[in-house]
């Protein structure tokens, strides 16, 4: 289903770019692209998105399946690109010895860091001035925002990247950004910055290789690398939350001088003039399209709630439903379960609160032998009732917090938007309130 402008708020697509300034830099991506690359842009306009930042509009008719553009190898970053690089080549060769695996976001985004450095120098200019140094992705959070995700996966993954792009700075400021004597050795020249905004710039680096590159074996060689690579115009294309109006396949088995093809999507309807086009960046859980792309999603199936459920220790019968949930690989204290908001919530989770809620010794006897299915009446009505009430409760909160999102995303209140996000992150963590 392609979604329209019309049904997304402002924030459910991402921050692509940072002040557009008049269209002057999209009319500059686009003259690179097309002059330097070759790029045929005759069937699309870049334009200030509603949805904020850059777009990719239709200027005509396009019919499903039609190509829109081939996006070639020579405007693309890819980890071979870096690791031939004379100026950071070495370094990134030497760290790939010793890290093994995942080297290959830390080799796109210092060379994208060391690109916005060379300034005017750098032959990927235009490119590098769209990309979101300044975005809301939560790599640019600070410290006191990133804690109000404490408890949550987002919270730990979101460390876990601060620590990359830590290590990356303390190895890599000494070569793009030197200090003293040092600075009349430098290979090629750069912008100087002070620690703090090259420790910026470093992380807004990092959240654009994030939340932009794709798979892909474009430039993969023999060296077995991952195939992350970053692809100009195709990185422009919006969220569609629902599902995308182009499709493009960037996993090339050998390299092609005209590159691969972007078309409309061949199933749906034709896209008018003046229509923005969508890609699909999936439907993961919230927590991942946040640490990933820097947005939350409005799509059900990216919606999970983790509830963490218990039993009182008060209970009569606590030793009882401890033994029958530990027989059966749960706990009586703190079970987690993830519940996706566009499927029905049966399953474990009911069984779990059929323990929860037995209260005389016939339903305890009966769950023994009968364990997933109806105990009583009475039982089965209070488990459903507390099980869907949480579940709702949940909801609407989640509910709420968008309304409250969009309403400050809409006064510029940054800081609010990210506080609001976050409760709609941490939305995931539920814990039920002790069986009366």
């Amino acid at each position: 289903m392609q979604v329209s402008t019309s049904d997304q708020s402002l924030w459910y697509a991402p921050k692509r770019v940072v002040e557009v300034d008049g269209g002057l830099r999209g009319n500059a991506l686009r003259i690179w692209l097309e002059e330097e690359h070759g790029v045929d842009m005759s069937k699309v306009d870049l334009q200030r998105s509603p949805l904020e930042g850059l777009g990719v509009f239709a200027n005509r008719r396009l019919e499903p399946g039609e190509t829109l553009f081939m996006i070639p190898k020579s405007c693309c970053i890819y980890p071979e690109l870096v690791f031939e690089d004379r100026q950071l080549g070495k370094s990134m060769q030497k760290l790939a010895s010793a890290a093994g695996e995942g080297i290959e976001v830390v080799a796109l985004a210092t060379f994208l860091a060391r690109e916005k450095m060379k300034g005017s120098e750098s032959s990927y200019k235009p490119f590098i001035d769209v990309l979101p140094w300044d975005s809301l992705h939560p790599l640019l959070w600070t410290d006191e925002e990133v804690d109000l995700l404490e408890g949550t996966y987002a919270h730990r993954e979101i460390l876990a990247f601060r620590e990359q792009v830590e290590v990356a700075t303390e190895l890599f400021e000494p070569v793009l950004n030197p200090k003293g004597w040092k600075q009349f050795f430098q290979t090629i020249e750069t912008e100087k910055m002070t620690p703090e905004e090259f420790g910026f710039m470093m992380r807004g680096a990092f959240a654009s290789v994030l939340s932009r590159a794709f798979d892909s074996k474009i430039g993969r060689g023999d060296k077995g690398l991952e195939e992350r690579v970053v692809i100009p115009l195709l990185d422009i294309f919006n969220h569609g939350s629902y599902g995308p109006s182009i499709t493009f396949d960037t996993a090339l088995e050998r390299d092609n001088e005209k590159g691969f093809p972007v078309r409309v999507a061949d199933k749906g309807k034709s896209i008018e003039e003046g229509e923005e086009l969508f890609g699909f960046y999936g439907d993961k859980p919230n927590w991942n399209m946040l640490t990933t792309y820097g947005f939350v999603s409005p799509n059900p199936k990216c919606q999970e709630t983790t509830l963490s459920v218990s039993i009182d220790e008060k209970d009569p019968y606590f030793a009882q439903k401890e033994e029958i949930l530990k027989a059966r690989g749960m706990v009586a204290v703190e079970q987690l379960f993830d519940i996706r908001h566009d499927t029905d919530p049966m399953g474990p989770l009911i069984n779990y609160f059929r323990i929860r809620e037995i209260s005389n010794e016939a339903d305890l006897t009966k769950v023994q032998t009968n364990y997933g299915e109806m105990l009583s009446e009475g039982n089965e009505a209070r488990a459903k009732i507390f099980m869907r009430r949480i579940i709702q409760d949940r909801k609407d909160f989640i509910d709420d917090a968008r309304a409250r999102l969009k309403e400050a995303y809409m006064a510029g209140q940054e800081s609010l938007v990210r506080k609001e996000v976050a409760d709609i992150i941490t939305a995931s963590k539920f814990t039920t309130a002790s069986r009366s």
